[in-house]
């Protein structure tokens, strides 16, 4: 699935009580290249069953060819269940962004996501289990025992202090704060079991360079997706992609068509027994952001 990850961008998510909805699901939003129609943490208990409702119409009327991807975010598995019940509205989706996926929930959402088989699936990387290696070896194992396409794990930030009592404050990147050490283990563990990652959002909306300082850090990780939670964030993580992939791409080419061991290229060492993984990675990502 590594095609459709490159083409997710900067994702924007999209409340489905969202006042434009029919629009966003048929024009799109800004230059957002796939959106994320929420129904879980950006919906309150009281209008769930309403946005879920409104949401299934609003996607059954949605035109069926878009040029951006369009993925809904499920509370629970009933919501997922009520979205499968309509054939409708699953012609008109990409996938789903399972949230708060661990060894835990993972039964409950398996049951359903049986039932379709083919949807893609994006899980979210966001409870207690991501802080220990013990339970997130088991988190790894549950997403293997998958049936689904895994476009890519999505990891959720935003909990993941909550669940330490913190709130990222001005000036602070994700990786200015505790969730450091956490995101090495989930980089280190499910990257060389062969998924992608989506970077975390960064909610401070106002904040341009603090943006693009997180940025810069993501791409230097190895993310080539990012979640975003207001339009004007968008430009400024695409600009960043284009630019980075722009020179990565070119260092991977020469690298997949050297037949020297070790030679130099931008500046920089090339091995082949080094960095042909990563290479290959680049090549086959097919990122096609534009800045």
């Amino acid at each position: 699935m590594n095609e459709l990850y490159g083409h997710l961008g900067a994702s924007l998510y999209v409340p489905a009580t969202h006042k434009s909805l029919d629009s966003i699901l048929s024009e799109g939003c800004h230059t957002a290249r796939s959106l994320i129609i929420c129904t879980e943490d950006a919906v309150i208990d009281s209008e769930v069953t309403w946005a879920v409702r409104r949401l299934i119409k609003a996607l059954k009327t949605a035109p069926l060819d878009v040029p951006f991807l369009r993925f809904v975010r499920p509370r629970s598995p009933l919501v997922l269940q009520q979205i499968i019940a309509s054939p409708e509205a699953m012609a008109r989706i990409d996938g789903v962004v399972v949230p708060k996926f661990d060894a835990e929930t993972a039964p409950a959402w398996q049951v359903v996501l049986e039932m379709a088989p083919t949807l893609a699936i994006m899980p979210t990387l966001e409870t207690l289990a991501l802080f220990r290696d013990s339970t997130t070896d088991a988190l790894l194992e549950a997403i293997q025992a998958l049936s689904n396409p895994v476009i890519a794990l999505r990891i959720g930030a935003n909990d993941l202090l909550g669940a330490i009592g913190l709130k990222r404050q001005s000036g602070q990147t994700i990786y200015d704060t505790p969730l450091r050490g956490t995101l090495e283990r989930i980089i280190t563990t499910f990257r060389p079991a062969g998924y992608e990652l989506a970077a975390p959002v960064c909610d401070l909306i106002d904040e341009t360079d603090t943006l693009s300082r997180e940025i810069t850090q993501d791409i230097a990780w190895g993310f080539y997706a990012k979640t975003c939670i207001h339009p004007s964030q968008i430009d400024v993580v695409e600009a960043h992609f284009a630019h980075a992939l722009s020179r990565q791409k070119a260092q991977a080419d020469a690298l997949l068509h050297s037949d020297t061991a070790v030679f130099r290229h931008d500046g920089q060492m090339m091995e082949q027994t080094c960095h042909a993984t990563w290479a290959r990675r680049i090549s086959s990502l097919n990122v096609n952001a534009t800045s």
